[in-house]
């Protein structure tokens, strides 16, 4: 099966190919057309120079020299016999062409290039049909934008522009797209990995009753797969958790004193292991109250089994935002882990040894419910141990309180 980048990479390939070939093209018909279009438009202008001074020569009006107009300047009258007979000044005493249309095809449009390497549109019209007719002759510079290859290159550069921007917009969108995809293969592959521990410890133990029937107490056995149970439920509720945080549908959400809700939680973790909680009054947050709950409960447990002697909890405001901060007196967590310990079923070899039996999803949770909450949950700096900080938006009541007073 390929991997998610070398989809990515081939539809973005893919994409650029397709693009490339219809922009080449689309550019190639349109550098006929407008080419075509131009020079059409351009003879059409000098055939009607051509025309009114073939009919001032009809009637014998023909100025000496012929009078220059703004977009037609070389016009000559030349003779049966090639002698100029007039011309405007500049088209001067040579000739444009020594071509001459035959009697039945009296006007012709043709391109011809002067000897100072001009070329010009020319238009001959012969004044009547009879073999002496003298031939009017009326000429115009190429537009540049035929005489040079500017328009290919104005196209060319288009065409790359344009496969370029949507390589880069089918990149883009692919990599958006696939992005969930990638992270559900890593969490399907990464708690396929956590619960294939618990099974087979639970299967162990039960081959093990099955075959050593004598040898093994099967009160061990059970208890033993009571315990490998439970890992698995409580793998399998946090993952229910995190598909609900987020699912389509937001939990309700109230308006919940933090400190109160902080100061029931630090009360029900106190123990072996002492929780002091230090609350501002009057902190006011919007939100669920059961997943904030969950929220202080998984850094209190987690705090409390890295402490030595005691943990920490403190709740203000600053800055419009609520702030608690939870932390224990332990051994810390490096900087270089402190984003990794947020990750799902990441535990480091502390956590491990202190807890083998966690799911490794509390902090995973914890950040999830923060972000659900428009708030954000970090590690930062402490004198000692960790120190975990949840930030959530102030409910308008409370930022109106305390600018008030």
């Amino acid at each position: 099966m390929p991997s998610l980048s070398s989809i990515q990479v081939r539809t973005t390939t893919s994409v650029a190919l397709l693009v490339l070939m219809v922009s080449v093209v689309i550019g190639a018909i349109t550098d006929v057309a407008l080419r075509r279009n131009i020079r059409d438009e351009a003879f059409r202008t000098v055939e009607k120079t051509t025309l009114r001074w073939s009919a001032y020569a009809r009637s014998g009006q023909l100025p000496q020299p012929i009078p220059t107009s703004d977009s037609v300047d070389l016009v000559q009258v030349v003779d049966a016999q090639g002698r100029i007979v007039t011309s405007t000044p500049q088209a001067g005493r040579t000739h444009l062409s020594m071509f001459r249309p035959e009697p039945g095809d009296r006007l012709q449009w043709w391109t011809e290039c002067l000897p100072d390497e001009r070329c010009v549109l020319l238009v001959a019209d012969r004044i009547s049909p009879s073999a002496d007719s003298p031939v009017v002759y009326a000429g115009a510079a190429e537009p540049s934008i035929l005489a040079t290859h500017d328009l290919e290159y104005a196209i060319a550069a288009g065409a790359l522009v344009l496969t370029v921007v949507s390589a880069w917009l089918t990149w883009r969108m692919t990599g958006r797209l696939l992005r969930p995809v990638e992270r559900q293969c890593q969490l399907a592959s990464t708690t396929s990995h956590e619960l294939r521990n618990p099974i087979a410890s639970l299967r162990v133990l039960l081959e093990e009753a099955l075959i050593y029937p004598d040898r093994v107490n099967p009160r061990d056995t059970i208890q033993g797969a009571l315990s490998a149970a439970e890992r698995l439920e409580a793998i399998v509720e946090d993952l229910l958790l995190l598909a609900r945080l987020r699912g389509p549908e937001p939990a309700h959400h109230e308006p919940i004193s933090l400190g109160a809700l902080v100061t029931e939680e630090a009360r029900r973790h106190s123990g072996a292991m002492p929780v002091d909680a230090q609350v501002a009054e009057d902190v006011w947050v919007h939100g669920s109250r059961m997943q904030l709950i969950r929220l202080v409960s998984n850094l209190l447990s987690n705090a409390r089994r890295h402490a030595a002697t005691g943990v920490t909890v403190c709740v203000t405001s600053h800055g419009g935002e609520a702030v608690v901060a939870v932390t224990d007196d332990g051994a810390g967590i490096e900087p270089a882990d402190r984003e990794r310990v947020f990750e799902r079923f990441v535990r480091l070899e502390d956590g491990r040894r202190r807890d083998a039996g966690g799911s490794g999803l509390g902090l995973a949770i914890s950040r999830e419910i923060a972000h659900s909450h428009r708030g954000t949950l970090r590690i930062e700096d402490s004198a000692c141990g960790a120190r975990f900080v949840l930030r959530l938006p102030l409910t308008s009541a409370t930022r109106h309180r305390g600018l008030s007073s």
